[in-house]
């Protein structure tokens, strides 16, 4: 039987040695060769009945190595299995190991030497019924339930065309004609466009058309219009040159108001609510405003569980820092991945020592609490996915969900992201449960301003992770 010795040499790193004795693989190893000997078809000899001699000059070695390989990882497997090893990546040979000659004139002994980096021992702390956490809630308020009715209002309602009194949510069409000085320059851009009033930040351009009619005409430079939009984007949609286009363009133009169209919004009768809410589901003025607030309660609480988790998530890491064995977890890294330089290796391992160390964490959570995540939960996420590409599923359409979730199910990293997103909800809940939630009340504008905070650090460290991957 192989023989396998532990050495640790700090509480972080050890390393296991294991001697395959000749006796350990050769039946295996005999065994392997009669299958090439049945199979085997040589010149001179009849099927099945070439010469071991022969076949091991051929194939011995292959088979040789192949045989040692399949010991030695089920060794290592069984061993760190029976002996309940906590390792980190995977046993990499140890640099120290002497290098192993296959050539053979007849079987031995061979020893193998492999560096395993250990998982720090550690009981999480934060996550118990004495940990307290704030959530911040937002308070639904009646002006906020006004606004989402007159969006959806609006969204169902009708185009309409005036000639005057332009408004800040109108829509107009423009006739822009560019200017050498005050007369149309010769051979000019001429072209036609369209934008909401309320989409321009030029403050005096806009109010010169707040009020007008159509075929007024104004001067303004479409290049100030709106202050989030680049030369390119005003060169392809306002003046509708094509990327081809290099010829240099003036600034100021003359705009002649072409079209004025606003929505006006629909009623508030049954046939909107059933438009709006699905047939039957709302019957009146306050049964819509109820169900609006519920989903505008719903979309803020949805957000604000986030900010929750990430704050448990970020106070729970603070607390339980680890050691990890870095040395090793770079050879790793450098093993699984020989593209990688040691430069970028060196600049990503902060992240990756953190995503390992949430991972850890993680794993004793989904333990303690007995988390489970079960095949038919990861469909019924990949089948919401669905849904939300479609934006709703009409009626007696459930089966194109249904056949395209089971095709994304085959697909593994789609699988594995639903599998995530189900875990990570689970254990949100039961981490939600286990501690306290202290409820601060929170304005709208504070809690938008910790969501937009939330997403720049999210943001930042997506950019980060994309130069590491650049370099």
């Amino acid at each position: 039987m192989p023989k396998v010795v532990r050495e640790d040499i700090d509480n972080l790193n050890a390393v296991l040695t294991v001697t395959l004795e000749k006796e350990d693989y050769e039946p295996k190893f005999h065994s392997e060769l009669s299958k090439y000997r049945k199979q085997a078809a040589m010149k001179g000899f009849r099927k099945g009945k070439t010469p071991i001699s022969i076949l091991k000059k051929m194939y011995g070695k292959s088979v040789l190595v192949e045989v040692i390989n399949d010991t030695l990882q089920r060794e290592l497997s069984g061993y760190l299995t029976d002996q309940d090893v906590k390792i980190l990546g995977q046993p990499l040979p140890s640099e120290d190991q002497e290098p192993i000659d296959f050539e053979f004139k007849e079987l031995q002994d061979y020893t193998f030497k492999f560096d395993l980096g250990l998982a720090p021992e550690f009981e999480v702390k934060g996550a118990g019924p004495e940990d307290s956490y704030g959530k911040m809630e937002v308070e639904v308020t009646e002006a906020m339930v006004d606004e989402e009715l007159e969006a959806a209002r609006k969204r169902l309602g009708e185009r309409q065309f005036v000639e005057d009194d332009i408004l800040e949510n109108d829509m107009v069409k423009l006739l822009a004609v560019e200017l050498d000085g005050a007369e149309p320059k010769e051979e000019g851009v001429e072209s036609e466009f369209s934008l909401l009033v309320s989409a321009i930040s030029d403050e005096e351009a806009k109010q010169q058309l707040l009020g007008g009619k159509k075929g007024d005409t104004f001067t303004f430079n479409l290049f100030g219009l709106e202050e989030d939009k680049d030369e390119q984007y005003v060169r392809k949609y306002f003046l509708n040159l094509s990327d081809e286009d290099e010829r240099e363009v003036g600034q100021v133009y003359k705009v002649t108001v072409e079209e004025i169209s606003r929505i006006e919004p629909a009623e508030l009768n049954q046939e909107f609510f059933d438009n709006f809410f699905g047939e039957g589901e709302v019957n009146s003025e306050e049964e819509a405003r109820g169900k609006i607030r519920e989903q505008v309660e719903k979309f803020y609480n949805d957000q604000s569980e986030a900010l929750l988790f990430r704050d448990m998530q970020e106070k729970i890491m603070e607390l339980n820092e680890m050691e990890l064995p870095e040395g090793f977890l770079k050879r790793w890294m450098k093993a699984t991945n020989e593209e990688l330089s040691d430069k970028v290796i060196e600049k990503e391992y902060e992240a990756f020592a953190k995503n390992l160390q949430w991972s850890l964490i993680r794993s004793k959570l989904v333990r303690r609490f007995g988390i489970e995540v079960k095949n038919e939960e990861v469909l019924e996420t990949i089948k919401n996915r669905v849904r939300s590409y479609f934006g709703g599923v009409a009626p007696g359409m459930e089966h194109i969900v249904d056949s395209t979730a089971t095709r994304l199910m085959e697909d593994e990293k789609q699988v594995e992201q639903a599998y995530g997103e189900v875990l990570t909800d689970k254990l949100y809940k039961a981490l939600a449960a286990e501690v306290k939630i202290d409820i601060k009340k929170a304005s709208l504008e504070a809690f938008e301003a910790e969501v937009a905070k939330a997403r720049e650090a999210a943001a930042a460290a997506q950019g980060n992770a994309g130069d590491d991957e650049e370099e």
